[in-house]
Order: structure tokens, then C-alpha cells, then sequence
């Protein structure tokens, strides 16, 4: 199954899929499942491109408009078109939001991939690191108002790791102290976060010290390039898989 496949699978059951077109027909777009493997990069930005273009034509609300932008950004994300599938999630949760609570936790995931999809572009412009940093900033508010305590802390996490990428230490402090309190009972997380921030801690409190030793100044941090998905990785498959899994509103345990 591919990961589009499998991912849709763990949706709300009451979510019906979005209708094959035969032919003969007059529907006005095929599902998308398909296995990733078949499709060339060309062909998964422009089947990503087809499904925008739709989403972006259709009036109302209905959980089918919301997936098919979800389908866009994954076809984007297959073909390493890192900015395109950023701009589809965050079309998906402005699409969501405009209904109210019943679209919130949605969004909420949206925006979460929206940031993960930012941080895969190596040379960000000054907008898109703004967009990140909102992104991460809404999302955490609208997972704490839904109570998804869990995804909350991953988002903050990943919100910790931008304030440190762009030298903010004491934002990046603050943010995974408050992923340990989201965390509470998990406390491999739990203490993995209070572990970051009592390093930042540190650091802060002993800024020259670790100058004069010529010790790595945590101001020098630089986002490792082995973070960066690359379908040449031998992991690339399970790397793109665990993106979608670690946002997703439906978790595996779940």
C-alpha cells in the first residue's frame, strides 16, 4: 500500500472516499490513490498541480474539498516539491478553518506538516521563515484547544528547534518546557524536553565561559543536512511515512 494509501486509511471512517471516475461518467476528478513508486516526479507535481486546481474551484464544506488539498501537498512531497506541499497544507487549513470547531483539528495537523514541509527548504526566503514560526504558533493553539496535548508537544518541539536554528535561546527554552508539560505522562518526552532546555539552561547562564574553553557555542547551530529528506536516502520511504504519522490526528496507538 502506498503512503498516500495508508495514510488515508487511518481517516475517520465516516469520511467517505473521494469517488473514482469511470468511464462514461461526469465526476469531476479520480482518487488518488496510487502507489508512489509508478510516478516520476513530473507526474506527482502535476497530479498534485490537478488537485490544487480543483480544490481551489469548489464551493462549500465537505471533508473531500479538505482531502483533496491533503492529496495535493502529498503529491508534492513525493516530488520533493517542498514549497508547493507547505503552500497546499496551509490551503488546507485555511479551508478548514473557515467552519468552526469541526474543522480546527484538521487545520491544526495541516499547519503542523505546513511548518515540517518549511523546514525540508534549505535556502528559506524571509517570508517563509515567518510563515514557519505562525504555522507552529497556530497549530500549538488550536491542538491545546482541541486538548490533542500530544500533538501539541510536537509541535512545540519543532518550534523549540526553529527558535534555536535562528539563535531565539530563550524562546527555545521556553518552548520545550512547555512540550515537557504537554508530554506530562510520557516521560521518555518528557524528560528528553526538560533535558534541551536545562542544556539551553546552561548555556544561557555560562555564555563566556564555554567561549573562553572553545566549546561549540549553541549560537553556531546550523540545521544538520541529514534532516533534509532526500529520495536518494536509503530511509527515504520511512522518513516521508513518519512525516504524515507524527502529524497526524489519528495516532497509531489510537
Amino acid at each position: 500500500m502506498g503512503i498516500i494509501a495508508s495514510s488515508l486509511s487511518r481517516r475517520d471512517a465516516a469520511v467517505k472516499p473521494i469517488p473514482r471516475r469511470d468511464r462514461g461518467t461526469t465526476e469531476e476528478y479520480e482518487v488518488m490513490f496510487f502507489e508512489e513508486e509508478r510516478l516520476g516526479p513530473a507526474a506527482l507535481e502535476a497530479r498534485g498541480d490537478r488537485f490544487m486546481s480543483i480544490g481551489r474551484h469548489r464551493r462549500g464544506w465537505s471533508p473531500d474539498i479538505s482531502r483533496l488539498f491533503e492529496e495535493a501537498a502529498t503529491s508534492y512531497v513525493l516530488a520533493e516539491k517542498w514549497r508547493k506541499a507547505a503552500q497546499a497544507f496551509s490551503e488546507q487549513a485555511r479551508y478548514d478553518l473557515q467552519f468552526g470547531d469541526e474543522g480546527e483539528l484538521s487545520a491544526a495537523s495541516a499547519l503542523l506538516r505546513c511548518a515540517k514541509c518549511y523546514n525540508q527548504i534549505e535556502e528559506k526566503e524571509a517570508g517563509e521563515i515567518a510563515a514557519t514560526k505562525h504555522a507552529l504558533e497556530k497549530a500549538i493553539a488550536l491542538f491545546v484547544k482541541k486538548n490533542n496535548l500530544h500533538l501539541a508537544a510536537t509541535s512545540c518541539v519543532d518550534l523549540a528547534e526553529f527558535y534555536t536554528e535562528h539563535q531565539q535561546l530563550h524562546n527555545a527554552l521556553y518552548s520545550y518546557e512547555q512540550a515537557a508539560d504537554y508530554y506530562g505522562a510520557n516521560r521518555r518526552r518528557n524528560r528528553h524536553c526538560r533535558f534541551k532546555a536545562n542544556l539551553l539552561r546552561f548555556t544561557l547562564a555560562n555564555q563566556e565561559m564555554l567561549r573562553v574553553k572553545g566549546l561549540v557555542h549553541i549560537k553556531d547551530y546550523k540545521r544538520r543536512s541529514g534532516i533534509y529528506i532526500k529520495s536518494s536516502d536509503p530511509d527515504w520511504r520511512a522518513r516521508v511515512r513518519s512525516l504524515f504519522d507524527s502529524t497526524s490526528i489519528v495516532q497509531p496507538w489510537m
